[in-house]
């Protein structure tokens, strides 16, 4: 019985986890390889990272929760649960987050890198197989897919970092 109130609540959540670690993970990712490729120093970087993850948690917590109960308001509906959604995004991003900036806070900048970008293709690719799973699509698919579209951003966070050191002459 409580297993399935466990996995119930997961399925009723599900759009805010996913979302939550997709972006942190991304997101965090593109800012802490931009910051790092663009200014090699990583103190700014480790701030960068842990500014980006506490305001965009609490931001996407705050637009998860408006936009559920916006929709509950119109649909007249309880189905939504505004807070637990706010509350699922905040934690669904902060835990995000802690992956791609982990290895900066534990490694000089020069060897965070790859680190972190293992470590967050790993985990997108996590989320992917286990939203395949929740969704009963194929596993391997859902992984690749998520990888795959997310780290799009990711990689541009990149080129912005090289592209604006290089124009302002800055020597990393």
């Amino acid at each position: 019985m409580r297993r399935r109130r466990l996995q119930d609540g997961v399925l009723g959540s599900i759009r805010e986890i996913i979302f939550g670690l997709e972006d942190s993970l991304v997101s965090t990712l593109g800012v802490v390889t931009g910051i790092a490729a663009g200014t090699g120093n990583s103190y700014v970087v480790i701030l960068s990272g842990l500014v980006l993850v506490v305001v965009e948690s609490i931001s996407m917590s705050a637009g998860s929760y408006l936009s559920s109960k916006a929709a509950t308001e119109v649909d007249r509906a309880d189905h939504e649960r505004p807070l637990r959604a706010g509350a699922v995004m905040f934690i669904s991003y902060i835990v995000g987050g802690l992956f791609p900036l982990a290895p900066y806070l534990l490694l000089p900048i020069h060897l965070a890198y790859a680190p972190s970008i293992i470590v967050t293709v790993l985990m997108l690719f996590l989320v992917g197989v286990w939203k395949g799973k929740m969704t009963k699509r194929s596993l391997f698919r859902s992984g690749v897919e998520m990888m795959t579209v997310s780290l799009t951003a990711a990689v541009l966070g990149y080129v912005i970092g090289r592209l604006v050191a290089h124009w302002a002459g800055v020597a990393v």
